[in-house]
């Protein structure tokens, strides 16, 4: 278990780490199901649109965890709302042992009315696939400070 979070930091820190000269942040924390998280976000890396996420949470069963998403912007028409829709998937594990893929559906909402755009509020939902428990699912209200 001890290897796979090392690889999974590794993973993030070299693939991305040239970008991160380049490139916009963002940190913040969210809850939902299965629990709470905290997580730092690089924009952009190597391909226009696609974000690298990596998340430390504690889950509600009382394990903690690590995981690494690709998040990839759309182009979705939101009138004249600042929110910003995205696609992606992830990998994760927790010190119970469990190895987690997942893929998810959400929005960031920006709030640029009221003066305050470094600040994002999102929302994001999508299956799981759990190698010690099978099929689940995952959904998290977070906010985003973007620097």
């Amino acid at each position: 278990m001890r290897n796979l979070m090392l690889g999974l930091l590794a993973a993030l820190v070299l693939g991305s780490g040239a970008a991160f000269a380049q490139n916009g942040f963002w940190a913040g924390a969210s809850a939902g199901y299965p629990g709470a998280a905290l997580h730092f976000g690089v924009e952009d890396v190597g391909v226009q649109g696609l974000d690298a996420r990596v998340n430390i949470g504690y889950a509600y069963d009382g394990d903690f965890s690590v995981g690494l998403d690709g998040l990839y912007g759309l182009n979705v028409d939101t009138s004249d709302l600042p929110i910003d829709v995205y696609v992606g998937g992830g990998v994760g594990a927790d010190f119970g042992g469990s190895f987690i893929v997942k893929a998810l559906v959400g929005g960031e909402y920006r709030l640029v009315e009221i003066d305050v755009p470094a600040l994002g509020v999102f929302l994001e939902i999508g299956p799981t696939y759990d190698f010690t428990d099978g099929v689940g699912a995952d959904g998290r209200l977070g906010v985003n400070y973007h620097f």
